[in-house]
Parts: structure tokens; sequence; C-alpha cells
């Protein structure tokens, strides 16, 4: 998929007439009209190429409120094949408080998490989740971390 932006940009020639391209990166500046001696205009196109994005059927909507059976709610938010989360213990985070990144391939989440000031604790590691419908289950890694099932 491709996105186009254009600009009109002024600028002032000292010479007759003035007919080219120049490109830079991704931007090409080209001569609209010949006005001798008079503020010019350029137009700037740029092309930006969208990523394709990996389509994962299981985990298309993984945003919003989690559970887990640690006690503690989990704030998820995905974007394409990437999911973020807060959580916190049920205490408002006093005990405990993470944040969580992974990358979701097919039914699968590879990520780090870190304990984070708001509460006591202070874990970090790597964790693999497996996503399966309404539910994540962790697999493997985490062995510092208490939650093992989440549910919205």
């Amino acid at each position: 998929m491709k996105c186009f932006t254009t600009k009109t940009l002024k600028y002032f020639v000292t010479i007759a007439t003035f007919s080219a391209a120049l490109t830079v990166g991704s931007i090409t500046y080209t001569h609209a009209t010949p006005q001798p001696f008079k503020g010019e205009i350029l137009t700037e196109t740029s092309a930006k190429l969208a990523k394709p994005s990996i389509t994962v059927a299981q985990a298309s909507s993984m945003t919003g409120v989690w559970n887990c059976n640690d006690g503690g709610v989990y704030f998820i938010r995905q974007v394409g094949n990437q999911m973020w989360w807060y959580g916190q213990s049920s205490d408002g985070g006093t005990s405990w408080s993470n944040v969580f990144h992974g990358t979701i391939t097919g039914n699968k989440i590879l990520g780090r998490w870190a304990d984070v000031p708001k509460g006591d604790i202070r874990g970090y590691g790597a964790m693999t989740l497996k996503i399966s419908g309404n539910r994540i289950q962790k697999i493997s890694g985490g062995q510092n971390f208490g939650g093992t099932v989440w549910s919205r």
C-alpha cells in the first residue's frame, strides 16, 4: 500500500527559467510552472510504503482488560503483531506491578517482562505465552513470574 503526501514550497529563483526534478531521500521536488524571477512553486511528494502486517486470526483483538490467576489485572494493548501490557496486583499495584512487550507469531507470544517501581517486587525475564481464544497461558520462561493463565 502506498500513501502520498503533497506539500507546496515557495523559493526564489534568480534565473530566467528552471526545469528540473530533484530527489533527496524519499522526497522528489519537481518544478511546477516556470515563472522567471518570481517565487517559484515546487511540489514535494513523498511516498511511504506500509510494512506488511502479520494477520493473526486467534490474536486479532487482544486489546482489553484481562484477569490473571495471580489475582492481578492486566491492561493489554495489541498493535499489529506487537503486544504490551501493564499488570498490577489487586491492591492497586502496591505489592507488584509489571510491564511486558512481546511479538505475536501464530498463537504464540514471545516477549520480556519487568516489574516496575510502583510495586515492591523487582523481577524480570523472558516468557513465552500461548493464545487460545479468550485465554492466554504461560508455556515457558517467567520462572519468577506469578501468573500462568489470563482470561477476559
